[in-house]
């Protein structure tokens, strides 16, 4: 699953089980009816980010659709999925910031990363992020590297599982 479709789904859990509605046009349409116009446009774009060879979405379904945080939002997943799932945005050069982004310094990051069980500190990250195996940052402000919470996560995420599959052998 696409990282924009799991933010999506941060919000509307309850699309999660129409996800794959889409395979016919009947279904859809199907789904799509029992869902409030908000739900329906978020439904779209998740269709739309988890298979983007065969989905399309129409931007105007957000003009008409939505407003104030919840455009901002809709736009934040548009620029997450093309900067993180597709990579199609090799070099960023924009970020949104906005009073719900959760970014950490990398103090902050080591010490995310230590509250989740990994011996990391301050210098390690620096370490890791100089050999490339950290995640580059999602933001610089001044030279300072921040990075989303969620980038943060899936950091952690891949860490324990490369540490359980360590211990497993």
């Amino acid at each position: 699953m696409k990282r924009a479709t799991k933010e999506i789904l941060t919000f509307f859990p309850n699309l999660k089980n129409h996800l794959n509605d889409n395979e016919s046009a009947m279904l859809s349409d199907e789904t799509l009816s029992t869902l409030m116009s908000m739900e329906q446009t978020f439904l779209k774009l998740a269709w739309f980010f988890e298979n983007p060879d065969k989905e399309n979405f129409n931007l105007e379904t957000l003009y008409k659709t939505l407003e104030d945080e919840w455009l901002e939002f809709a736009l934040e997943v548009i620029d997450l999925f093309f900067k993180n799932d597709t990579y199609l945005i090799k070099n960023q050069t924009t970020s949104f910031v906005t009073e719900k982004s959760t970014y950490l310094n990398q103090s902050q990051f080591a010490d995310y990363l230590k509250e989740h069980g990994l011996t990391y500190n301050r210098s390690k990250v620096n370490t890791y992020m100089k050999r490339g195996k950290l995640p580059g940052p999602d933001l610089v402000v001044g030279n300072t590297k921040y990075w989303l919470i969620a980038t943060c996560e899936n950091y952690l995420h891949g860490e324990i599982e490369i540490s359980n599959s360590d211990n497993s052998i």
